[in-house]
């Protein structure tokens, strides 16, 4: 499927530069952003007692403490060119307020991407690289988590907006179907050798009425990256759907899931089979005609852990299922139970509330977020409770108040309560202010 992906995009693209007009004439130019400023205080997000990185013989009882303010600024340019050809630009810098060095105040690029639409045949268009693949609830694909292993300028990996995927992507839209076929290189870090990551997927969804929803998928992670001398790869399928149902006025329900199978390179050298799931259930209502529209919601979510093959790969997931848990757990061997809640007092203030319950799928020896802090170390890396399941429970409250259309203001604070998987464990805590302007 790979090969032939990537032929047929190759091939669309060469034609266009073909027959397209020398030089672009342009029509319309859009220009637009925002800036969003974060004051964070977190507190033991390693859970443990004694702190991450001390000795047995130098550990003092410390709360592991981080306090800093960092901004996120980003630039975008839309230009409508002629013939169906779209162009778009976004830069973005992400630092945090510290002594200013040369890569604090880099400009990067965030998105840059060509849009032609009704390419060759009307219900074709084609999208060219980097951009944002966001499908269904983002279980799957939604963020491109090469970032999360690297802090971006002393910003903790979680907290970072940057998401894109360097990528080809053809949509064929026969409403109500859609189909999208998408090849994306992930990882690339020597182009005179063969140790590349490439992502091959196909994602088609269809309207039933207006009130149901289907969806269907196949995604191809090629992992050459870790053992290019031995030819060994990993092999990541994820074939999956999801059904998305509007029962009545404002409820709405989903459920997904998936299966992953391929080959498991858990150490250079060393390939399995692969055999995983996942599974999400969810529904959120909200009372539109009532004063203050209180909305109310639930959501579970299983992804299977470590048993005789491989736990579950969490792939390029863009889901929040609790702000602390998001920066300190892995996406992968666990159930989650959510529930949400929120409502207006106020026409411009909305208050939220979430409170997520995380236990071990299968019981594992240790466990190692996939997330980093400021100084690019995992946030959660340490040995578990034998025979322990229970990874904790996170409360996180919510207020927004729109000062005006353009400024937000908000406040987030949370707590995460680690269960008896943790051992000798505290109490995480955190408080997240922010102040979004968006042009």
């Amino acid at each position: 499927m790979g090969k032939r992906l990537i032929a047929i995009l190759a091939l669309a693209l060469v034609v266009g530069l073909t027959f397209g007009a020398a030089y672009a004439e342009v029509q319309n130019v859009k220009v637009s952003g925002d800036i969003n400023i974060l004051g964070v205080l977190r507190n033991n997000f390693d859970l443990a007692n004694p702190a991450t990185n001390q000795s047995p013989i130098s550990a003092t009882k410390e709360n592991d403490k981080a306090g800093f303010f960092a901004t996120q600024t980003r630039v975008r340019i839309d230009a409508d060119l002629t013939d169906n050809v779209m162009a778009t630009v976004r830069l973005i810098n992400e630092r945090n307020w510290t002594s200013e060095t040369n890569s604090s105040t880099d400009i990067d690029l965030d998105l840059a991407y060509v849009t032609l639409k009704e390419f060759l045949y009307s219900p074709l268009t084609l999208t060219l690289g980097r951009q944002e693949l966001r499908f269904g609830n983002q279980m799957i694909i939604g963020a491109n988590n090469t970032y999360n292993f690297n802090a971006v300028n002393g910003l903790p990996t979680d907290l970072s907006e940057r998401a894109s995927f360097d990528a080809l992507r053809a949509t064929l839209n026969y409403d109500p179907l859609v189909i999208d076929l998408v090849y994306s290189k992930i990882g690339n870090s020597n182009v005179n050798t063969s140790n590349d990551v490439d992502l091959f997927g196909v994602n088609a969804t269809y309207d039933i009425n207006k009130k149901i929803n289907v969806q269907g998928y196949i995604w191809d992670r090629k992992d050459k990256s870790a053992n290019v001398v031995m030819g060994k790869k990993d092999d990541t399928y994820t074939v999956g759907g999801l059904v998305t149902i509007t029962p009545v006025e404002n409820l709405k329900t989903s459920l997904e899931g998936a299966w992953q199978f391929g080959k498991n390179r858990i150490v250079a050298g060393d390939v399995t089979s692969r055999n995983a799931f996942a599974l999400q259930a969810r529904a959120d209502y909200a009372f539109t005609k009532m004063k203050m529209i209180p909305g109310f919601g639930a959501s579970y979510t299983y992804l299977s852990g470590d048993g005789k093959q491989a736990a579950w790969d969490s792939m390029y997931y863009n889901e929040n299922l609790g702000n602390i848990a998001y920066a300190i757990l892995p996406f992968s061997n666990m159930h989650v139970a959510n529930l949400r809640g929120s409502v207006k007092p106020m026409e411009d203030v909305t208050l939220s509330a979430l409170y997520g319950y995380y236990r071990l799928a299968n019981t594992v020896n240790s466990i190692t977020s996939n997330k980093v802090d400021s100084n690019g170390f995992a946030y959660l890396n340490t040995v578990l409770n034998k025979n322990k399941n229970n990874l904790g429970q996170e409360v996180d409250l919510t207020v927004a108040y729109d000062y005006t259309e353009d400024v937000q203001l908000g406040l987030t604070m949370g707590c995460f309560a680690p269960g008896d998987a943790f051992p000798d464990s505290r109490l995480a805590t955190q408080a997240v202010a922010s102040m979004k302007v968006t042009f």
